[in-house]
């Protein structure tokens, strides 16, 4: 009875160290680090208890101490990515060096190391690397490191478009259409060096599209974990898509770099070359113009003031700049009133060809308005003096035409990314990572609000400040307890069409004394493009922390996390609008009769009571 008691106690210590062992490997993933495991053993498979091993950073020098425990087994808790050495040392033994252990975020490494019998004083070198088949957790993840991440040929520099190439993401449109194994966009959760960079605003509908854009060039790594990322991803998602910034080594490294794109070396587009006014000076229609400048640099290293200090081993700087200028040019489309009809004769098809009607004769013979809006007569000789910058084809509605033409406008991006990292001591290690970017627009051609006419005043712009701050600490408490420590915030004023109403009167919308004029109920494009200025800000505030502790056979790993998404959003329309139009009790109406307009259908009568309304500016 005794054995059977004994027996079943070993049972059950064994799945509780079991299931600790799973909570420890989940709990690993919480930041963006990840834990070196696994058992020593001698040549005849026996355990090697108390043996030193020691995980040292290739690039920092960094070293984390722990000892095998009873079972021979160990963990090297919260480590961020990067590549380690590891050294086991036990007496009776050769010394085992492994060397080049590539760890990736949130994926743990697995290094068993079978001990030789010899002389401390001798050493074996096993060639480590990239594990075939990751045996300790059940995530499904894929890695992109390295020359990968800086040697995929894409335009635009965000390091969120690697995801684009990974298996299981599908991309009908723009990158921000994206969708990962077919989940909505709400499972998506990505993380810059552990903290939220999505626009959580827009996160259940445009779940890819990050506040914060990781550049290629500062980032190290991302990981995307698509199955089982487990309870640590705190509920923010089903798919995980972590991001590490690159930080320095030992040695000084960078990069200088300029890309150019010149609208000189692109075809013209077909539809330019037939609705497009040719150029005198060239003879050939205008190009839209892709003119794109992207340049920066990157470097990092030891932190190091000549007879000062000398950061080898202990303080580490990374900085990336990139900036790119953008001048855009859109081609564009708008309905005009003919020049006939913009001087109130109204055309119309009859069976017998195409007959007209003066519709200011017409309304003096009725006793009505006979003479043009001074207000909209001006807006009118306005949209038609524009003309000289495009081209006016007719169209089957002879009162109308179609105005092609460029509008041009202008973007600038900022992204500074600063990382420090620091080898307090022995036992305590801190990383501090902050990223601005600041967005400048003349107008936004995204949201459709870049002048409906040339040289227009009302059009919309966007900007932006945001930024981000990630903080850690990584404490060896003790020989068998390490916590890991991290703060984090973004946020940033994100303005959608500042202008608009400042200054109405005299600024974006003079030419229609600081009115929304309804035009468009005469079958033209609206001068107006944007009435409603607004800003938002989400700031997001997070803290985590882990504590792993190793006692005896088992590991038990405890940790918390806090999430705080405020949300600040201000949008007021005060351009007042003007609705222009007949209504049945308008004495105007009544002359809008079969017998004024002869051989002219219903339709055409009602277009020229919309075009008379217009003109005259009824109301």
């Amino acid at each position: 009875m005794n054995r059977s008691a004994g027996g079943f106690w070993r049972t059950v210590r064994l799945c509780i160290g079991l299931l600790l062992a799973c909570w420890s490997v989940a709990s690993a993933q919480v930041a963006p680090t990840a834990a070196i495991s696994g058992a020593i053993v001698d040549q005849t498979g026996a355990v090697i208890s108390g043996a030193a091993i020691n995980v040292r950073s290739s690039v920092t020098g960094a070293d984390f101490k722990v000892t095998s425990s009873e079972n021979g087994t160990y963990t090297v808790p919260a480590l961020n990515a990067g590549v380690y050495v590891v050294t086991i040392e036990a007496a009776g033994f050769k010394k085992a060096v492994v060397d080049n252990v590539v760890l990736n975020t949130g994926v743990p490494a697995t290094v068993n190391v079978t001990m030789e019998v010899g002389a401390a004083t001798d050493s074996v070198v096993i060639q480590g690397g990239a594990e075939v088949l990751q045996t300790q957790s059940a995530a499904i993840s894929t890695t992109i490191t390295g020359r990968q991440i800086t040697e995929i040929p894409f335009t635009s520099r965000d390091a969120l478009d690697l995801v684009l190439l990974l298996p299981g993401t599908n991309t009908p449109g723009r990158p921000r259409t994206s969708t990962i194994n077919g989940l909505p966009k709400g499972s998506l959760n990505i993380t810059i060096d552990g903290i939220n960079v999505q626009d959580n605003i827009l996160k259940s509908s445009d779940g890819f599209f990050t506040y914060v854009r990781p550049r290629i060039d500062a980032v190290d790594e991302v990981t995307v974990s698509t199955s089982n990322p487990g309870a640590e991803s705190a509920g923010e998602g089903a798919v995980q898509i972590k991001f590490v910034t690159r930080s320095g080594t030992n040695d000084l490294h960078g990069s200088v770099y300029e890309y150019h794109r010149n609208p000189a070396l692109n075809a013209n587009y077909w539809f330019n070359n037939r609705d497009l006014r040719p150029d005198p000076r060239t003879g050939t229609a205008p190009r839209d113009r892709v003119l794109v400048n992207q340049y920066g640099f990157r470097v990092g290293g030891p932190i190091w003031i000549p007879k000062v200090f000398n950061g080898r081993d202990k303080a580490f700087f990374f900085v990336n700049y990139e900036e790119f200028r953008i001048p855009e040019a859109a081609s564009r489309q708008r309905t005009i009133l003919s020049e006939q009809a913009r001087q109130g004769v109204f055309q119309y098809n009859t069976a017998s060809g195409v007959r007209s009607v003066n519709l200011y004769q017409l309304a003096t013979a009725n006793n009505h308005t006979s003479t043009p809006d001074p207000v909209i007569g001006k807006l009118l000789q306005d949209i038609r003096s524009t003309t000289s910058q495009g081209g006016v084809t007719p169209l089957t509605d002879p009162n109308l035409e179609l105005f092609s033409f460029q509008n041009r406008g202008g973007q600038s991006r900022f992204f500074p990314t600063v990382r420090l990292d620091f080898n307090l001591t022995s036992k305590h290690k801190l990383e501090n990572v902050w990223n601005y970017q600041k967005f400048d627009g003349v107008v936004d051609f995204l949201n459709g609000t870049d002048p409906s006419f040339p040289n227009f005043p009302n059009q919309g712009f966007q900007g932006s400040n945001r930024f981000s701050n990630s903080t850690a600490l990584r404490s060896t408490l003790t020989n068998t307890i390490v916590n890991e420590a991290r703060f984090g915030l973004t946020g940033g004023t994100v303005l959608f069409f500042p202008n608009v109403n400042r200054g109405q009167f005299t600024g974006s919308l003079a030419n229609q004394a600081g009115f929304n004029i309804g035009i468009g109920a005469a079958g033209i494009t609206s001068a107006t493009v944007s009435t409603t200025p607004s800003r938002r800000n989400a700031p997001v505030w997070q803290f985590t922390d882990n504590l792993s502790w190793t006692r005896g056979t088992h590991t038990f790993n405890l940790g918390g996390s806090f999430s705080q998404i405020n949300f600040w959003s201000w949008s007021q329309a005060q351009v007042p609008g003007i609705t222009l139009g007949l209504d049945a009790n308008d004495p105007a109406i009544g002359m809008f009769t079969a017998a004024n307009f002869p051989g002219a259908a219903a339709a055409d009568i009602t277009r020229a009571q919309a075009i008379y309304a217009v003109l005259t500016g009824r109301v």
